[in-house]
Parts: C-alpha cells; structure tokens; sequence
C-alpha cells in the first residue's frame, strides 16, 4: 500500500466522520473504496488505527469531566470534542511523522508546492523540488549530500580532488562537477544527468558502477538496477521551469504529480478513468487551472470539498 492511498483513505475517513456529508459525497466513496483492493486495505489501516486511538481518548475524555453530577451538555461538548480533536492530532502526527522528522533532522527543506535554491559553501547549487529535504556535510576532502525525501537538481562545482557524493535511500551517484537530478518516490530512486558523467551504485554494491552521460537516466528499486534509458531532460525536468510536462501519461499519473505540487488532494472516484491517457503542459503554480482543464479535456466532473478534496468521476 502506498503513502498516496494512505493518505486518500485518510481523507475519506476524516470526510465521511463529518456532520454535513452528503449523499454524493458517499456515493464517491463507494466508488473509491470498490475501485482498487489497495483502497480497501487502506481503508481498513485507518479504520484499525482509529480504534487502537479511541479507548486513550475516552480515558482522557473521562479524566477531563468533574466529579459533579450535574455536568451541563456545553461540557460534555466540549471534553468529547478534545477527546475527537486529540485523536485527529494523533493520527495526523502518526501519518506524517517522517515529514516531521525529516525536516528536524535536514539541513534544508520544502513546503508542498514550494520550490529552493541554495548555494553551498565550494559553490555547488541545490535546488530543492517540492516538499523534499536534504542533508549537506562540506568537507576538505569530500563533499556528501543526503536526499531524505523528494526530488533535488545539483550544478556542482567542478573540483577532481573532492568528489561529490548524493545518497538517496539505496543509491548513490558520485561526480567531481556536473548537472543531474536525484528523486525519491515510492522507495524507487531515479537519477537523471543533464550534462558531465555521473557514476551510480548501491549501497549494497559499491563496486558496481553504472555511469551515466547526459540525456540518460538511471532508475534503482529494492537495492537493484532496474533500467538505464535515454531521456529528454527537458521534460523530464520541467520542473525547473515551474512546469508539468505529460506525453501520453495515465490520468492516475497526472493526479499523483499534481498531488506533489498542490496543497490538498485529488481522488479519482472513477477507477475507469485512470488509465485515460494525457497530453498536456500545467503551470505549479497554477494547477487548480489543470483541474478545469482535465475537466474539458476528459469530460469528468470535479468535485470540491472545503477548497481541500477534489473528487473526478
């Protein structure tokens, strides 16, 4: 199960637990929850979680009310909406605690939707791609950046006597001066040279090097080589540019990269419309225009719920 479902049926969950749901809203979910096992089994980790959080709230909702009888409805509100608030807190610091602790642990990071250049101490430059985090160690003999999340494009400065190294879970890339880009997702780690050589491994296998030349790409999965192929850097790197590139991309595809950009989240309802396939250029920081604009294109019908969800089906 991925974050992205995860955090789908988490949204539902917190939805559907709302006074003011309505019936379309519901007919919604069943779609979402019958369109992909994965979303079922989603559905039942949060709903287990929240039951594992329900018996300490009630204690703490118990704890809370006076010894009084005479307890007025205004207090029983307000002890169960603690109790209801502190569980909502709970799941969210369960959820999205390696955020957290990523950002306390880096040297720099990024919001959802933001982007960041940085400047490092040999002249290197770092620009930092949405809600990613990364550690930086300048040293006489060698230089070590650690990519905790996200997706980050390096300019190093080019200096043979102090290689440069980027470790991104499993993978490493070694270079004493070029371009490339390093990105996390989903536990695979993509590694993209726009010009120079760039040496790849595993930190499982150091001593089998794959290199890199401009225009290709290196993607590693579960301490393995997975594929090696010629890219178009420009699209795939648009990024850069404040833009989403898609040739040909699966609807599901378009959803889960407009998810990295845009605060809230996007559910396809419709497990029909997934594979729809996609041409088309967004701007980040104008995407709720590429919702319309999926809109048109598709036909579909985009739900918006408290300016946060977006339903298409």
């Amino acid at each position: 199960m991925s974050d992205s479902i995860f955090t789908e049926a988490t949204t539902w969950f917190f939805r559907l637990a709302a006074d003011d749901t309505t019936l379309a809203e519901c007919e919604a979910f069943d779609h979402w929850l019958t369109g992909d096992p994965q979303h079922a089994e989603a559905w039942q980790a949060v709903q287990q979680l929240y039951a594992a959080l329900e018996s300490p709230a009630k204690a703490i909702r118990q704890q809370g009310l006076p010894v009084s009888a005479k307890k007025t409805k205004w207090q029983h509100f307000s002890f169960a909406r603690a109790a209801s608030v502190l569980m909502v807190c709970v799941v969210l610091v369960v959820y999205w605690q390696p955020d957290v602790l990523q950002n306390l642990q880096s040297d720099y990071h990024t919001a959802t939707g933001e982007q960041r250049q940085i400047v490092l101490a040999d002249g290197s430059k770092i620009l930092l791609n949405t809600d990613s985090a990364v550690t930086v160690d300048i040293e006489n003999t060698v230089r070590k950046v650690q990519l905790l999340r996200g997706e980050a494009f390096f300019e190093v400065a080019h200096a043979p006597e102090r290689p440069f190294w980027v470790k991104a879970g499993v993978a490493r890339a070694r270079v004493t001066g070029t371009a490339f880009s390093v990105g996390r997702d989903e536990g695979a780690v993509t590694i993209a040279v726009v010009h120079g050589r760039v040496e790849t491994s595993t930190e499982g296998n150091p001593g089998r090097i794959t290199p890199l030349t401009a225009n290709e790409s290196a993607r590693y999965q579960d301490q393995l080589l997975a594929n090696v192929q010629h890219i178009d850097v420009q699209k795939s790197l648009a990024w850069r540019q404040g833009q989403l590139v898609f040739v040909q991309a699966t609807l599901a595809e378009v959803v889960a990269q407009i998810n990295r950009y845009r605060p809230g989240r996007l559910l396809i309802t419709d497990g029909q419309l997934k594979n729809r396939p996609i041409t088309a250029v967004f701007s980040v920081k104008h995407l709720d225009e590429a919702i319309n604009a999926l809109e048109q294109t598709l036909g579909v019908r985009a739900r918006r719920l408290a300016d946060y969800w977006v339903l298409l089906g």
